[in-house]
């Protein structure tokens, strides 16, 4: 037999078969092959747990999300989204805020609010030739509310913007609540100022400008200013703007158009209805997504704890005792009764929602649902958000979102040395982690051992392969001293074989 080469697991090149002819690296390699047996064990226990975290981690993160969730539908605050519709919409549009109150309104509007318009002219009652032209004279413009006429504006005019863009410029930034711009009519001589309130005040204009090749301008009120009259639920009331945000709480109104009778004339005949009303669709949004996210934690947790019979294979956490502890903790919210709920529901079965007796997976009655929500809002917002805020309750006298807050919690809280809230997720994960350490720890261990045995078997091979070649060579001398030749004694014996 050829003599082999190898080299040991710890770099060691050693020649096997130099003497003897036998592969004692091929009898070194198996021998610490079943010695090794024990390391692998380990090995795939280390690569079990390792499946096992990530499995826990998946969970965990699935947790995680139908916790926000429901850290966001614990308070009434999530129910309380109003709409808001009117059945005229020439009349205007209507929005609500969640403080609103769900009900319906009657409005007639008889007029818009319109800010007052006023247009400069010339002493021939005409425009300027032109709009950038430095020809005013200097001094200053007056602007006084009639409401508030001892505590006018005063806009100085000067040689840097005595034009009427400059004028226009120097009122806007006067601060007086007007807005100034130039406009042209298609005359020969065009320009004017124009200059609209920026409420339903009245203002006037007064031009204390001497010298300039222009005349100074007189200010004419070409729209008056007015408010905005209207009847709400056949109250009669007024406003300086158009946008309502006090008459109905919670409610804006923005007027646009009025309520007219079949003549054209403004009425205050019930006019047109306003709906407020608790936003239902939001909420059913909402529910569906719970009973969604907590769909998604049940298909893991079934598809980690299947087994299959045909091929005798079993999920990562097939048997595992953590997830039974987070099904019982889940399932437990299911069927609890919320203390103290007001309204008509106590369970999630009451509005529609059940579980799959074989997968635990939610499903949803969506008509029944629907008649939950139209008939008792309020009484599904109680199911939902019952005592949240009150601490140290127990946990069934809490509403639906916070029982499963606290649960989920009680889960996946993170994993802290001192042992504090520790969630069930966290600390199995933690306990997994620390037997993986100690599994390569010994897998370390048992190397280092096999790594000696290997030189150590090398080592007395070696040592035979030496013993035998020596005793050749003392054989070789002897029959040499005899006479007989070693070459012919091994030809003879060849030819005699």
């Amino acid at each position: 037999m050829a003599a082999t080469q190898s080299i040991s697991s710890t770099g060691t090149i050693t020649f096997s078969g130099l003497a003897s002819g036998i592969d004692t690296s091929s009898i070194v390699s198996q021998l610490i092959a079943l010695d090794a047996a024990p390391e692998q064990v380990l090995n795939s226990e280390v690569t079990t747990n390792q499946n096992k975290i990530s499995a826990y981690n998946q969970l965990s993160s699935a947790l995680g999300t139908l916790q926000t969730l429901m850290a966001g539908m614990n308070t009434a605050d999530t129910f309380a989204d109003k709409t808001a519709s009117i059945a005229d919409g020439s009349v205007g549009s209507v929005t609500a805020s969640s403080s609103a109150q769900a009900g319906t309104h009657s409005l007639s509007v008889t007029s818009l609010a319109q800010s007052q318009t006023i247009v400069s002219e010339s002493s021939t009652n005409s425009g300027y030739a032109s709009e950038t032209a430095q020809n005013f004279g200097t001094g200053t413009i007056t602007i006084a509310n009639t409401a508030d006429p001892q505590d006018p504006f005063t806009v100085n005019i000067g040689n840097s913007n005595n034009s009427l863009q400059g004028i226009a410029a120097a009122i806007n930034a006067s601060g007086a609540n007007v807005t100034a711009s130039v406009v042209n009519d298609g005359s020969s001589t065009p320009y004017r100022l124009v200059i609209n309130g920026n409420d339903t005040s009245t203002y006037s204009l007064t031009s204390n400008l001497t010298g300039g090749s222009y005349d100074a301008p007189t200010f004419k009120t070409v729209v008056n200013a007015s408010q905005a009259v209207f009847t709400l639920d056949g109250i009669n009331m007024t406003r300086t703007s158009n946008t309502v945000t006090d008459a109905i709480p919670g409610v804006t109104l923005t007027l646009t158009g009025t309520t007219n009778d079949s003549s054209g004339t403004a009425t205050d005949s019930p006019g047109t209805t306003i709906t407020i009303g608790n936003d239902t669709s939001g909420v059913t949004s909402e529910i569906n997504k719970f009973v969604s996210d907590y769909n998604s934690v049940m298909n893991l947790i079934n598809t980690d704890t299947a087994y299959d019979s045909t091929t005798n294979t079993a999920g990562v956490l097939f048997g595992d005792p953590t997830v039974q502890t987070i099904l019982s903790s889940l399932q437990s919210v299911l069927t609890n009764q919320v203390s103290g709920a007001t309204g008509n529901f106590t369970t999630l079965a009451d509005i529609g929602i059940s579980s799959d007796k074989d997968t635990g997976l939610l499903s949803v009655d969506s008509s029944q649902l629907t008649s939950s929500l139209s008939t008792d809002f309020s009484g599904v917002t109680s199911l939902f958000t019952q005592n949240t805020g009150t601490p140290g309750l127990a946990l069934n006298k809490y509403g639906i979102a916070e029982q499963f807050n606290q649960q989920v919690g009680s889960l996946i809280n993170a994993y802290s040395a001192d042992g504090s809230e520790n969630g069930i997720i966290p600390t199995a994960i933690q306990g997994l982690n620390d037997n993986i350490t100690g599994l390569n720890n010994q897998v370390s261990a048992m190397q280092q051992n096999l790594n000696t045995e290997e030189n150590t078997l090398n080592t007395e091979f070696a040592a035979m392969e030496t013993t035998i070649s020596n005793t050749q060579a003392w054989g070789n001398e002897l029959l040499a001293g005899l006479g007989v030749s070693t070459s012919s004694s091994s030809s003879s014996s060849s030819t005699s074989g």
